[in-house]
């Protein structure tokens, strides 16, 4: 019986260890020769908007984004010039964020955003 409950309290430990991620830096080139810092920020802005991520220029060359969802949050900051962009993790809420790993979640959330935003790089 002991052992029972040892295998099932790895197994549900392992299931639990699927559902995150490492944090990283998500750092995208700027596929394009004729784009400057101010169309990569007008691109990033709208490909937030698009995602319902809540962004805003914070100083030259940096826009923070916050996400809301379902009673999670995310807080990134996105640094760009004219040849790339990087989207850092700065916080969360009920993300499961231990100082080196998070929800899956934020990887697919992040992910969506470049997706969006080099939609709009590529119609700039």
């Amino acid at each position: 019986m002991l052992k029972k409950i040892a295998l099932i309290a790895v197994v549900t430990l392992s299931l639990a260890a699927c559902k995150t991620i490492p944090v990283t830096d998500y750092n995208q080139q700027v596929n394009a020769s004729n784009m400057t810092k101010e169309s990569v920020e007008k691109a990033i802005l709208s490909g937030c908007q698009q995602r319902q991520w809540a962004c805003k220029v914070e100083s030259d060359g940096v826009i923070a984004g916050l996400l809301n969802w379902r009673g999670t949050q995310v807080k990134v900051g996105i640094h760009y010039d004219e040849k790339t962009y990087t989207i850092k993790y700065r916080d969360s809420l009920n993300l499961k964020y231990d100082g080196d790993s998070i929800h899956k979640k934020y990887g697919k959330w992040v992910n969506n955003l470049i997706r969006t935003i080099d939609s709009q790089l590529f119609t700039m």
